[in-house]
């Protein structure tokens, strides 16, 4: 090292001066190229950033148009199965109110038949489950020769 600093103290400044500025001029262009180097890996990344952002915006898009698809079918399945569900209470309140009316004119049906065969108006209350005035109208109607209401 000492003999390197001998050799330069006899070198003329100005091949010194040169020297030095040959040397930064090349650590200059190392720099520079690295600087370049990463330029381009910098726009190389960016490039395909890029890319993904768009095929993500796209998916994103299908995506969104799936849900709402989805969606309007939920909705529609929904007001289907209401529509279903009102129908089946109808038929159900419609069916029970038949159940009754088979119920009360079997019951009045045959509180006819036993009237028809004699039977007393307090038989007819008790066998068909009737109210007095009930059997009272249908004795009224039904019964030959009917007279007046008999109550106990």
């Amino acid at each position: 090292m000492i003999e390197i600093l001998s050799k330069l103290s006899n070198m003329d400044p100005l091949w010194i001066l040169v020297g030095v500025l040959a040397l930064g001029l090349i650590l200059a262009l190392s720099l520079a190229i690295l600087a370049l180097r990463a330029v381009r890996s910098l726009r190389q990344q960016v490039r395909e950033i890029r890319r993904d952002q768009q095929r993500q915006s796209t998916t994103l898009l299908a995506l969104h148009g799936a849900m709402k698809v989805i969606s309007e079918d939920v909705i529609t399945h929904g007001q289907h199965q209401s529509s279903v569900t009102r129908a089946l209470e109808r038929l159900s309140d419609r069916q029970s109110e038949l159940s009754l009316r088979d119920v009360d004119e079997g019951l009045y049906s045959h509180a006819i038949e036993l009237i028809r065969h004699g039977k007393s108006r307090e038989e007819v209350r008790k066998f068909c489950a009737l109210t007095h005035s009930e059997v009272d109208l249908l004795f009224s109607l039904h019964a030959q020769g009917a007279g007046p209401p008999q109550r106990n």
